[in-house]
């Protein structure tokens, strides 16, 4: 796992300063702390930063073919690599190491850009081929690792992480409300998008070629398989068989791999299977203090589970103390992300990353299983969506004036959600269960000079267009689609990799792996989820390894219970930074409409936790990224 950065020049344009490259790398330091390394040739500078997990000796980057004209710098995991090394050498390549950055390397003397098609695991890449000067960036099928891009008349840029740009000048950080909005309406912002207008995320299973003429072309390689599956028989032992080699598979290392353990399905069955393998594996689990706390505690089952199979078991106590850790962890994050579990995994990745290098969690398993309520929804919503629309409203109105339980939980949320007038149009529909705020509620927020700039639709055209490029999938399968193209990548697995990486700790996915996806995703809806009941079929093959309780147990996962501590322990954050006087010096917000939403939620008329969680993140990643205006614009100028 490292942290990689670049600049090439377009032909006839000045050298790349090393010392450029060198403070990109600087940047990325937490995400590669062992070691650093830098190639730079005329108009080329690449650099990565280190983190030493396969190959520790002899895997240092770049890396270089045979001839010397191509060169890699390689950001994750490639699971297979150790069976692609025999075929490599069949065809006549000498490898000067054991590392997997080598493997890919040769590959692409072979296959050229289709070299993505081979690998199995998490990968952010950049190859320069001197001979065709041209740059080639690859992102993994699933966007597990991060992948930033800028471009100017000068050439290209790329970095692991947004701040690797804002560092040395490389995006002028003009703000995108096109994607805020969509930011404040989803609590992320769906690639290729970023909160600059000059800077974009490459799209996970997609590869871009640059020439040094400027040319540039962005092509996808892989997509969710699209055809159906029959059932295997028996399908629960198939699909154990499938895991366990998932789970193998990402076991691959030189260095010791924990786990995170939530006491939820998911993590459960990755620690199961570790177990069964490994031997005794350790687990770390999050432990909640403060307002709301019992309602998230999972560790009686998660010390139920680690007793079950011999596991050592780390608590780590999660204090509602975001004063202290809300910058660090937005700073982590790059760009402004709502998502609640952000505390428990900084804390948790922290209290890990002083030990560990690697650990494997039960991120992917909701995705590929149906473990979401909205999953349910995109079943059922398509019958209440051919109601008649007064019908439609009038269920939404009485909806509406639910008041919220004093238990904090967001089931009265996603019942309003659920109700909501919508039309019949899957990918509108869809949007409409995982939307914080709705058009008009949104609109209300920005002041009128902004209200006139936004269209307030981004995120309705970003969904209608990845479901239409999907081939449009019905039923549970189209949620699940636009689930593994917008949240999975934009929110849980960008929010897992930069707090994580910035403990310097690797985060494995084992229900993200491409193979074992090829062969769930296709399987009968009616499989999967049941009358009321998400994630059937995965419960079902764990029935023999995990207790009964965890198969009983409500859906909770990291996510500490912020709703409450909005009320209580963050109350006085929350009305600091979102205070009127603040949001007059941002110049974006009214801070009445604004006022409205914390008497809503602190009354518990409304649930607005969502977006209230949205604004303060925002408030305080601007504060990091937008307000700081000592960093001079990048130019390509000669020595």
């Amino acid at each position: 796992m490292c942290g990689i950065a670049g600049i090439v020049h377009r032909a006839g344009a000045p050298p790349v300063s090393p010392e450029v490259v060198r403070r990109m790398c600087e940047a990325l330091h937490h995400r590669g702390p062992d070691d650093q390394g830098l190639y730079v040739e005329g108009g080329v500078g690449l650099g990565v930063r280190r983190l030493s997990i396969i190959d520790l000796a002899g895997g240092r980057q770049p890396i270089f073919n045979e001839d010397r004209s191509k060169v890699i710098v390689f950001n994750g995991e490639i699971y297979n690599y150790r069976d692609l090394r025999p075929q490599l050498v069949d065809r006549g390549h000498s490898l000067q190491s054991s590392s997997d950055t080598e493997t890919i390397l040769h590959l692409y003397e072979d296959h050229g850009p289709a070299c993505v098609d081979r690998l199995r695991g998490m990968f952010a890449f950049a190859i320069w081929d001197a001979a065709a000067e041209c740059l080639l960036l690859a992102r993994d099928r699933f966007g597990i690792k991060p992948l930033y891009v800028a471009t100017g008349p000068w050439g290209i840029a790329f970095a692991s992480e947004l701040k690797a740009l804002v560092a040395v000048g490389l995006s002028a950080r003009q703000l995108d409300w096109e994607a805020l909005d969509a930011y404040l309406q989803l609590g992320y912002i769906p690639a290729p998008a970023t909160p600059f207008r000059d800077v974009r995320k490459l799209e996970p299973g997609h590869i871009l070629l640059w020439r040094r003429s400027g040319e540039l072309t962005v092509r996808r390689y892989w997509d969710l398989p699209q055809a159906s599956r029959s059932e295997p028989q028996p399908v629960e032992r198939q699909l154990l068989e499938w895991f366990d080699e998932s789970v193998a598979a990402h076991l691959v290392s030189d260095v010791p791999v924990a786990a995170f353990l939530s006491g939820g399905l998911d993590s459960s069955a990755v620690v199961s299977s570790m177990a069964l393998m490994d031997g005794s594996p350790h687990a770390f689990t999050a432990r909640y203090f403060g307002s709301g706390a019992p309602a998230a505690d999972e560790t009686p089952l998660a010390s139920e589970l680690a007793n079950r199979y011999g596991a050592r078991l780390t608590l780590v106590d999660i204090w509602p103390d975001v004063r202290d850790n809300l910058e660090p962890i937005a700073w982590a994050l790059d760009e402004p992300h709502a998502d609640d579990s952000a505390l428990p995994t900084w804390l948790l990745s922290k209290h890990v990353g002083a030990v560990y290098k690697v650990v494997l969690t039960g991120i992917g398993g909701d995705e590929l299983f149906a473990g979401y309520r909205r999953h349910i929804g995109a079943l059922l919503g398509g019958y209440y969506a051919r109601l008649p629309r007064s019908l439609q409203r009038a269920a939404s109105g009485l909806a509406n004036q639910l008041r919220e339980p004093s238990g904090a939980t967001l089931g009265i949320n996603r019942l309003k959600r659920f109700l909501s007038p919508t039309a019949n149009a899957f990918a509108d529909r869809f949007l409409g269960y995982v939307t914080r705020a709705a058009n008009g509620d949104r609109i209300r927020l920005y002041n009128p000079g902004l209200r006139e700039h936004i269209t307030r639709n981004w995120a309705q055209l970003r969904f209608e267009t990845l479901y239409r490029d999907g081939g449009s999938p019905t039923g549970l399968r189209g949620g699940l689609y636009l689930d593994y193209k917008t949240f999975l990548p934009d929110d849980i697995l960008a929010l897992s990799d930069r707090l994580s990486m910035a403990h310097s700790l690797e985060v494995r996915v084992p229900f993200v792996d491409h193979v074992l996806v090829e062969r769930v995703f296709g399987l009968p809806d009616r499989l999967k989820i049941g009358w009321w009941q998400n994630k059937q079929l995965l419960k079902r093959a764990l029935r023999t390894r995990l207790p009964r309780e965890h198969l009983r147990a409500p859906k909770r996962g990291f996510v500490g219970p912020t709703s409450a501590w909005l009320r209580n322990e963050l109350r006085g954050v929350l009305q600091d930074e979102l205070a009127p006087g603040r949001l007059n010096r941002l110049g974006y917000f009214e801070p009445g409409a604004i006022q409205k939403l914390l008497e809503e939620h602190l009354s518990r008329r409304h649930n607005r936790e969502g977006i209230l969680w949205a604004l303060l993140c925002f408030s305080t990643w601007h504060r990091l990224y937008a307000e700081d205006h000592s960093v001079r614009p990048y130019h390509a100028t000669r020595p």
